[in-house]
């Protein structure tokens, strides 16, 4: 465990400590979205909706919020963003509590700018410590999602009947969490390259994309959260509406694809310096193969429990992977730019999986849904494929 974690810089730690709170945000609203969505959205087909909003905000906020940090550097960005999420929670309870299926999807979308905030941690995180550092750095980051795999799910249970209306006692729960949150960012050091780091034009985005090496960290990125937040969004509903399995065996599926999606983490960043990145990347994609298997083969309990839990491993060596391959791709002054464009694909891509994996679901069924997935994998192969000999051997050892 000491060889796991030795080396750390104490910005690794304490932003790992902050998303240990913030990252239960996503979850939560995954749990609870959909079943406040069937009993106040107009139409069962946009009972996802308030899932998808939120990913939408992420993608919508991105870019706005790297603009932010260009001038005003990651640690006011972090503290307003958090600052910002803890009002949006009553914003969130109100809309419940009267029924109000807009205002709940619009308070979701807000949502977005501090999970997009958040994005910028891992970054900051591998920019604390030195190069060959960076990988384990990401999986430290990722193992808050241990904690919020538990807690977010958990405060959307307990917050059931907290109040009123059903669920929206979640909210408060939050905001309690993201108030922890910004207190840990108060001691929060912008690393000294963060603060002086002269930031030129650098190559345009177009120049930097011809580059194989960053087509497959960006499709590695995106086809990762996209076939990760398909299944996953459609999973609750799939579950309790469609195979009548209880509302505590969907909770434990989601919490258990959580946790897989983050364990992991305690090794992939000795398995990055073992495998390399690459090897690491078809790891991932060979286990959302098989998750697609297993989802299709069967749909009780246990099918969907294995199949949620090999999507969340499979999501963390991908989305690792591609982490650790992108800022091969791109110059110090060129990072702001490439990451915010990273990320701002990413969360579109995730919007409209989750946009549409409520209409999917309920349309053309399961087995279609997981379907439509093989594609995606595809693209990351070919990009595979095209990169490979561009890739140094490091990358592919």
């Amino acid at each position: 465990m000491r060889q796991i974690f030795s080396g750390l810089s104490p910005t690794v730690w304490v932003l790992m400590l902050a998303q240990c709170f913030i990252a239960c945000t996503g979850p939560l609203i995954v749990f609870t979205g959909g079943f406040v969505g069937i009993s106040i959205a107009p139409t069962p087909e946009l009972a996802t909706l308030p899932i998808t909003a939120m990913v939408i905000g992420i993608a919508m906020f991105t870019l706005p919020f790297v603009r932010f940090v260009r001038r005003f550097g990651r640690k006011k960005g972090f503290i307003v963003a958090m600052a910002f999420g803890i009002a949006n929670c009553f914003i969130a309870m109100q809309s419940i509590g009267t029924g109000q299926f807009w205002l709940l999807c619009l308070s979701c979308l807000l949502f977005g700018f501090p999970l997009a905030a958040t994005l910028q941690f891992r970054f900051a995180a591998m920019e604390s410590v030195a190069p060959e550092q960076a990988g384990k750095a990401v999986s430290t980051l990722l193992i808050a999602g241990l904690v919020a795999a538990f807690l977010g799910p958990e405060l959307g249970l307990s917050g059931r009947y907290l109040l009123d209306a059903e669920f929206a006692g979640s909210y408060v729960l939050l905001a309690i969490c993201l108030t922890a949150a910004l207190i840990i960012l108060l001691i929060y050091r912008e690393h000294q390259t963060e603060q002086n780091e002269e930031v030129s034009k650098g190559r345009t985005l177009t120049e930097i994309a011809r580059q194989p090496l960053f087509l497959l960290a960006l499709t590695g990125g995106v086809c990762a959260y996209a076939v990760m937040s398909f299944i996953m969004t459609a999973t609750p509903i799939s579950m309790h509406v469609h195979f009548h399995h209880s509302l505590e065996q969907t909770k434990w599926v989601i919490q258990s694809h959580i946790v897989a999606m983050y364990l992991p983490s305690l090794f992939s960043g000795i398995l990055i310096r073992k495998l390399g990145a690459v090897k690491l990347l078809i790891s991932g994609i060979i286990l959302m193969v098989i998750c697609l298997i297993i989802g299709a083969w069967q749909q009780d309990f246990l099918h969907f429990w294995w199949a949620l839990v090999l999507l969340g491993a499979g999501w963390n060596f991908m989305f690792v992977a591609a982490t650790t391959l992108l800022p091969q791709s791109y110059e110090a002054s060129e990072k702001l730019k490439v990451q915010g464009f990273n990320d701002f694909c990413i969360f579109s891509a995730q919007a409209i999986v989750s946009l549409s994996a409520g209409w999917v679901i309920q349309v053309a069924g399961w087995h279609t849904l997981l379907l439509l997935n093989i594609p995606l994998l595809a693209l990351v192969v070919v990009s595979l494929f095209r990169a490979s000999a561009t890739l140094a051997p490091s990358m592919r050892n």
